[in-house]
């Protein structure tokens, strides 16, 4: 069973696996609609580093659970760091440095079917199918 809470108050929180891989469908789109980063903070002697999501659509676009941390973050970026790192698992592999600074890298998925062979079962592949076809 896939976690579904990720953050306490401000974070993604889905009610159901079907929502868990909607969402994951839905970030797994080819236009990007929300992109999907790390920051290394300890690089510049902050704090530890930070995974984000940060939307480039109106919020009332997104799958509910993104919709409402969207809305309760206040901002067009949220802070999901345990989340993002888990995309990993996902197949969300292949990391880009737009900057040339080692210290913003963009996440993306390796491809669709490496995504699909890391769920849990195929009777979700239709919930993350509904994502992606969004």
């Amino acid at each position: 069973m896939a976690k579904l809470d990720w953050g306490n108050g401000i974070g993604l929180h889905f009610r159901d696996n079907e929502e868990y891989y909607e969402t994951l469908g839905f970030l797994t789109k080819k236009t990007r609609p929300i992109d999907i980063y790390t920051h290394d903070n300890g690089r510049s002697g902050a704090w530890g580093g930070q995974g984000k999501l940060e939307t480039h659509v109106g919020i009332y676009f997104l799958p509910r659970p993104l919709k409402e941390a969207f809305e309760q973050s206040g901002d067009s970026r949220l802070s999901v760091t345990e989340y993002v790192l888990n995309l990993r698992n996902h197949g969300f592999t292949i990391e880009q440095d737009f900057t040339g600074n080692r210290y913003t890298y963009h996440l993306y998925p390796e491809s669709i079917d490496k995504i699909i062979a890391s769920i849990e079962s195929d009777e979700y592949l239709e919930d993350f199918y509904r994502g992606y076809n969004w």
